[in-house]
This record gives structure tokens, C-alpha cells and sequence, in this order.
């Protein structure tokens, strides 16, 4: 298995501050002026190859955030599960691309990443969970509008009380 490269290896903070200033615009010239700053030695190459890593995940997230805004005002609140799960499945698929390495190996974490991976899966599943419970509630509310419906719609037309509870209880599923 192919070792971490040099900034894989870097603390985590040192990685984020890395980020941070790609993100704010700054050159590899001087993102690696900062690192000396900060005591840090790195090549230029490496920064180079990890700036374009990072570049491509953010370019992945920015496609996502477009096709998921493009869901939403397509299919209204209808689609925000869908489009909560579409966001759900990017993130477990960009965590796992974070644990292979560019050749397909996984990589090795130290403690501190391995803590980061398992708590983002363990966030992803909370997240799918919540999903299906609100997906769970908003199918509730709805049974129980179209019931308030049926009830109302079969007063006006004289149909009695037991029939009602019925076509509650079968197809809606309140009692």
C-alpha cells in the first residue's frame, strides 16, 4: 500500500489552514510562503498535487449544490427528500474518495483523521435517518389532511359517520 503523501501527514490544522487559503484565492507560491512561516516544509509539487485535489472535490460539491437547487425548484418541497438523499449519497461517496489515495490505495489515517471519517459516517447516517423520519411525518400529515377531507367532502354528501371511520381506517390508516 502507498504511503500518505507529505501533506496527508501534515496535523490536521496545518491541512485546514491549507484549504482555507485556496479558498480564499491564494497561490501555491503563496500558500507555500505561508507554510514556511508557520515552520512547515512541503514541496511545491505536493502542495500542487494536493491544491488540485482539493480544487476537484470542491468542483464536485459546487455540481451537487447545482443539480440539488435545480431539484428543488423543479419538484418544489415534494423533492426535498430527494434531494436531501442525493446530498447524502455525495458525501459518503466524497468521504470514501478522502480514504484512497490517487492510484487506488487506501490510505492510512493517524488517530485524529480516523476519529474525522467516523464521525462524518456516523453524522451521514443520522442524517439518512432523519431523512426518512421526515419523510415518515410529512406522509402522516398528509393521510390525516386527506381524512380531514374525505370527512368534510362526506358530510356534505350525508354519508354517515361509520362509513367515514371506515374509509379513514382502510385507506389512510387512522383510526
Amino acid at each position: 500500500m502507498a504511503r500518505n503523501s507529505s501533506i496527508d501527514r501534515l496535523p490536521a490544522a496545518i491541512r485546514e489552514k491549507i484549504g482555507q487559503l485556496r479558498q480564499a484565492g491564494k497561490t501555491i507560491d503563496e500558500i507555500l510562503e505561508k507554510l514556511k512561516e508557520l515552520d512547515v516544509d512541503v514541496s511545491r509539487s505536493a502542495l500542487g498535487r494536493h491544491c488540485k485535489q482539493l480544487e476537484e472535490v470542491s468542483k464536485s460539491i459546487r455540481q451537487s449544490r447545482i443539480v440539488a437547487e435545480a431539484l428543488a425548484k423543479n419538484f418544489g418541497d415534494e423533492s426535498e427528500n430527494k434531494v436531501s438523499q442525493v446530498n447524502i449519497e455525495l458525501m459518503h461517496s466524497l468521504i470514501l474518495k478522502m480514504m484512497v489515495n490517487n492510484d487506488g490505495e487506501t490510505i492510512t489515517m493517524d488517530s485524529k483523521d480516523a476519529f474525522f471519517m467516523a464521525s462524518s459516517l456516523q453524522k451521514l447516517v443520522q442524517a439518512s435517518k432523519q431523512n426518512v423520519e421526515n419523510v415518515i411525518q410529512l406522509r402522516k400529515e398528509f393521510a390525516e389532511k386527506a381524512a380531514q377531507a374525505v370527512e368534510k367532502a362526506g358530510k356534505k354528501k350525508g354519508i354517515s359517520a361509520e362509513n367515514l371511520d371506515f374509509i379513514k381506517r382502510e385507506i389512510f390508516g387512522i383510526v
